[in-house]
């Protein structure tokens, strides 16, 4: 299914799991996606908190439809089935085209975290990923500080597959990448 659609624009689903919705991103959406995208304790093993301007681009992106194209990041809001507020987001890009192959990233409000949402949300996504669009494999990568992060990829399954030094930039300050990945056939075994 992938092929045919790569490059193309794909409707955003709505996907829902216990007690979890991920659903399409919306303009009033704003404000609970600043609050976490400039909250210093959620940034630091991210990337530096971003002005409006940026998360309102950034927003505004992932209120239109999804596009399969290499690079480009595709997201859902996290929401509780009872309360429709942004709680965080999930979202994954087409890494490789040819190889079939998405990254996937998460990020859970402070005030939201310790609730199981982004190992929950990540299940989801990952289901639609690889049953949905027919992906190979999907890759998750993390600062080895964010304990949270990398604990979420060992519950999905994932498996750590390389530790790479000084590998990207936060702010100014150099730090390492763990890369994590899991195959289609290891989740269906699952």
């Amino acid at each position: 299914m992938f092929k045919e659609a790569f490059g193309k624009e794909w409707p955003i689903p709505s996907l829902q799991g216990e007690n979890l919705l991920l659903r399409p991103c919306c303009i009033s959406d704003f404000d609970a996606i600043k609050a976490y995208r400039q909250d210093e304790a959620s940034c630091q093993y991210i990337r530096p908190p971003e002005s409006d301007e940026q998360i309102r681009t950034l927003v505004e992106q992932h209120c239109s439809p999804w596009e399969l194209s290499e690079g480009r990041w595709n997201g859902l809001v996290v929401t509780e089935v009872e309360n429709d507020k942004a709680l965080g987001e999930i979202v994954f890009r087409i890494e490789d085209e040819v190889n079939l192959r998405a990254e996937i990233g998460y990020r859970i409000a402070p005030q939201a975290g310790g609730k199981g949402l982004a190992t929950k949300g990540c299940r989801l996504l990952i289901d639609y990923l690889f049953a949905e669009l027919g992906l190979f494999k999907v890759v998750a990568k993390c600062d080895p500080r964010n304990t949270a992060s990398y604990r979420v990829m060992e519950k999905l399954g994932m498996v750590r597959e390389a530790h790479f030094k000084k590998h990207f930039k936060i702010g100014e300050r150099w730090t390492d990448q763990y890369d994590y990945g899991l195959l289609k056939e290891d989740w269906k075994s699952r």
